[in-house]
């Protein structure tokens, strides 16, 4: 058998220091019978050795491998040039890879979670949705409005309405508390530890420590320690419900048992108890008497917001607050349940509002449903801007 010409085979750059291995040159001894030569190549099934260059087929396959990556590391490169956005809401973007399945209207939905995440962030949510709170306060001065006139028809004056308020006046109430929070949507483990923290409190309390210094290490309330627990005199509505009758029920320096809010638990001493002045609850009380006297439609029906605004009529406090809180507890509500915070990135908005589309959890799901009613300001707050076949546009958020 003729040898291979090397230089032939693998040509002459490469035939220097590599080397061959044949039949005639391996010794046989006991590798034969595991069909391997002494350098270690394999034999073929008929005896012969397999031809090896061994430094080359390493070279060789090192250099296949390098290709191959840098092929798919320019294939990965093209791609991305040629995805280009297909949603851009405020600055966050979408490829369409990205939204890849998505219909029209589940892309609408990501865009307005998208734009109340960046929101959320950026810590502008009364400035971005202050026309859903006006509507609020719109509505409530109208139904004051609606009240004054029906009073006037019935020929109710201030002298019965300060006699009726006589019967039941309105109380301000200045408290302090300790506060554990815990959300009602918390696992009932979190509750359960929150809880025995107030009963924690409370024993600390009955055993003789003072209020303000307990409530400065204990409660969770932002700045409860610098004001040790104390708050902004409160009248009815300017709390929440459970919160207000806690406080109600006690005389000043009673303290009460561990009341629970949509906030947490809470441990609280009346500091003080005080008659609003009827001046100031006349627009309460005003409400209170023309729902008692009945229908107030007819009235209602000839009645403007217009009419309304250019009159003297004040809405009540508590209403006003009542409003607040409602919108500070609903958008609180919406972040939580989609994964929202202030201080994150765009990038981690963008994440967590796909997250949040998907989201099965009925508090997502309730959440996602409800943004749908402030879409339109969403969409003014953050423009939202879809890519369809190579044009670009600005679209109204779908429906669903």
């Amino acid at each position: 058998m003729e040898p291979m010409d090397l230089a032939k085979a693998v040509g002459p750059e490469k035939a220097a220091g590599t080397r061959v291995i044949t039949t005639e040159t391996a010794p046989q001894r006991n590798d034969a019978a595991r069909g391997v030569t002494e350098e270690g190549v394999p034999r073929e099934p008929g005896g012969s050795t397999v031809f090896a260059t061994e430094p080359y087929v390493r070279r060789g396959r090192h250099t296949l491998n390098q290709r191959i990556l840098t092929g798919l590391a320019f294939l990965v490169t093209a791609a991305c040039a040629s995805d280009p956005p297909a949603l851009t809401v405020g600055g966050v973007t979408f490829s369409e890879t990205e939204l890849l399945g998505l219909s029209d209207a589940r892309r609408a939905r990501l865009a307005e979670i998208t734009a109340f995440g960046l929101a959320t962030a950026r810590e502008e949510l009364p400035l971005k949705l202050a026309p859903m709170l006006d509507q609020a306060r719109d509505a409530a001065l109208l139904k004051q409005f609606v009240a004054e006139r029906v009073l006037a028809e019935s020929g109710v004056d201030d002298d019965q309405l300060r006699a009726h308020y006589l019967t039941n006046p309105r109380v301000e109430l200045t408290v302090r508390h300790v506060l554990f929070f815990s959300e009602r949507w918390r696992p009932a483990s979190h509750r359960e530890v929150a809880r025995k923290k107030a009963e924690a409190a409370i024993a600390r309390l009955e055993a003789g420590e003072r209020f303000p210094e307990v409530a400065a290490e204990l409660s969770e309330e932002p700045g409860a320690e610098g004001r040790q627990g104390l708050l902004q005199p409160g009248r009815e509505g300017s709390w929440v419900s459970e919160f207000w009758g806690a406080a109600l029920a006690l005389e000043p320096g009673e303290i009460s048992p561990v009341t629970e809010t949509q906030y947490g638990f809470h441990v609280l001493r009346l500091e003080d108890r005080q008659i609003v002045p009827f001046e100031e609850a006349r627009p309460a009380v005003v409400a209170r008497v023309s729902a008692l006297i009945g229908s107030t439609e007819d009235t209602a029906a000839g009645a403007s917001l217009e009419d309304a605004r250019a009159s003297a009529i004040v809405v009540p406090e508590a209403v006003l607050a009542a409003i607040s809180r409602d919108f500070e507890d609903r958008t609180f509500r919406w972040s939580t349940a989609l994964g929202f915070a202030p201080g994150l990135t765009d990038a981690q908005v963008k994440e967590a509002a796909r997250a949040a589309l998907g989201a099965t959890a009925q508090l997502a799901t309730i959440a996602r449903n409800e943004l749908r009613d402030v879409g339109p300001l969403l969409q003014a707050a953050y423009p939202i801007t879809y890519r369809d076949d190579g044009e670009t546009e600005t679209r109204e958020p779908l429906g669903p």
